[in-house]
């Protein structure tokens, strides 16, 4: 049988958000050879204009993919790609999360780095990966997707504060020795743990495709269609290598959400990367993770979830309380904020767990909302580093409400919707995640999740103490960049009025759906 292309689904216009992102990471490039633009302002400004037009593209697209109703087909490239109001929902989130990183490194990395067009070049990249990855209508595209945006995020980790050029004044030795080995600690393990993942993910893409004969992941779902009854009876839903397949697939994807038992690796990482890349990749990965995961189960393995629900179900609850539990012992902020990241994985895992459309809808939304409050947590973890300093101690929270009243404000903001309090935009995330799983009649895990939440309030609460009823013993004045500012101001913008006005992004949630 002849291999014969399909030109007609080849809609590149569909992919000019990706096409715009890798054009600008070489322009980055070149420019970067140049010395007099090799600078973290030209770049950064040119990064922040390429990710601007693809966010242009995305909200076009959004508005014009098609639909159920629309009768047309989102299939392209041979059915490798979707296109769907579900990809470039996901497309303008990881995009905002792009900008706000790359708002958040004006000043980083530092003027002394030779790699500066590198880093931004890379973010672009893994931007680029987590875009083709919500848009992955077959497992090999996944696949390499996923690839895409962990070489890069690698990479980023290995970026340190400080970078060394053999000429630094042995004075400066330690404090360079500490950030440089810290960063280094950082990727390898990062990369051991990825590699072990991707590993386990692409044996379960093979023990899937020799139970179906196909990577297709709309296709999948059909062979593995049940009749009417709701009994399973075809050869494909009984074959033991899809079940086993399909555990190593959500393996594989744990690792990269964090999600207990495969979450080992988040706090080491967090807290050597450094603090931009710690904040992307705090949400970035878990968007494109959850994104995939959707997909997958609710197209391929939508007819099984009798069998995965219950291990779904495990795992939430398992990591919202080892998550929460583990923050509260927590001395650094960053390593606080890893396992605070932990819990929150569980928290989006119920909205797959509710097995709804509210459920799916809940997660996009909550997915935003997270967005918001955890970079502009990490921004002021970063403003509180300063100029060339390391360490994250909570205690370097102390007194700040009297020396930067706004910024402590804004830390709270951060705090309070984190742990979901009213009328924050977390209390709403939470609402949602808990009212999707109470309607499919999931009271357990309800009662457990705010069971966690009510464990949360210790840790983020413990912040706001220390800015608001502890002195600082150094009257130490913080340089607050703009971009960090932008970062700060924007993201409490949001959390308020997503607060006040929640229905309005969960429409735009709801209408993402394509399942």
């Amino acid at each position: 049988m002849a291999f014969k292309i399909n030109y007609e689904d080849m809609l590149w216009a569909a992919l000019s958000p990706e096409l715009t992102l890798l054009f600008t990471a070489f322009f980055l490039l070149l420019i970067g050879l140049k010395k007099n633009f090799n600078t973290n302002e030209y770049l950064s400004k040119a990064a922040l204009v390429g990710i601007a037009i693809a966010l242009f593209f995305s909200f076009a697209l959004w508005e014009s993919a098609p639909t159920i109703e629309s009768g047309l087909s989102p299939d392209m490239f041979s059915k490798s790609l979707i296109h769907d109001k579900f990809g470039q929902g996901f497309n303008i989130i990881f995009l905002l999360i792009a900008m706000f990183a790359v708002l958040g490194s004006v000043k980083y990395p530092q003027s002394n780095h030779e790699n500066k067009s590198e880093y931004f070049s890379l973010i672009l990249m893994a931007v680029v990966g987590m875009m083709f990855l919500a848009k992955s209508g077959n497992l090999i595209t996944a696949f390499v997707s996923l690839e895409i945006f962990s070489i890069s995020l690698y990479i980023l980790c290995g970026f340190s504060a400080k970078h060394g050029t053999g000429k630094e004044h042995p004075s400066n030795a330690p404090e360079l020795e500490w950030a440089t080995l810290a960063s280094q600690e950082s990727t390898v393990k990062y990369l051991l743990t990825g590699a072990f993942a991707s590993a386990i993910l692409v044996y379960g893409m093979a023990l899937i495709y020799a139970g179906t004969g196909t990577t297709e992941i709309r296709l999948i779902g059909q062979l593995l269609h049940c009749d009417e009854t709701g009994e399973c009876t075809n050869p494909y839903s009984r074959n033991t290598l899809v079940y086993v397949g399909m555990g190593m697939l959500f393996s594989g994807l744990a690792f990269k959400v964090s999600l207990v038992p495969f979450h080992s690796w988040t706090p080491d990482v967090y807290q050597g990367a450094p603090t931009p890349i710690t904040g992307f990749m705090s949400v970035a990965t878990k968007a494109a993770a959850f994104s995939l995961i959707a997909r997958i189960f609710f197209t391929a393995f939508s007819e099984l979830n009798t069998i995965w629900m219950p291990f779904f179900f495990g795992t939430s609850v398992l990591t919202m309380l080892v998550g929460n539990i583990a923050a509260i012992f927590q001395d650094d902020v960053k390593r606080m904020l890893a396992y605070s990241g932990v819990a929150h994985a569980g928290y989006l895992l119920i909205g797959i767990v509710a097995n709804s459309q509210d459920g799916i809808a809940s997660l996009i939304f909550y997915l935003n909302v997270y967005l918001f409050m955890n970079i502009g947590a990490f921004s002021v973890v970063f403003i509180m580093e300063g100029e060339g300093k390391e360490g994250n101690s909570i205690s370097r929270f102390k007194g700040l409400a009297k020396n930067h009243p706004l910024l402590a404000g804004a830390m709270s903001l951060f705090m309070l919707s984190l742990a979901g309090f009213p009328p924050t935009a977390g209390f709403f995330g939470k609402l949602y995640v808990f009212i999707a799983a109470i309607k499919q009649g999931y009271i357990l895990i309800t009662i457990m999740a705010v069971i966690a939440t009510v464990v949360s309030v210790y840790f983020y609460l413990r912040i706001i103490v220390m800015m608001y009823f502890h002195e600082n013993e150094d009257d130490e004045k913080m340089v607050i960049h703009r971009g960090m500012g932008t970062i700060v101001t924007l993201s409490s913008i949001a959390i308020i009025l997503i607060g006040f006005f929640p229905s309005g992004l969960m429409n735009i949630a709801l209408d993402s759906i394509p399942f």
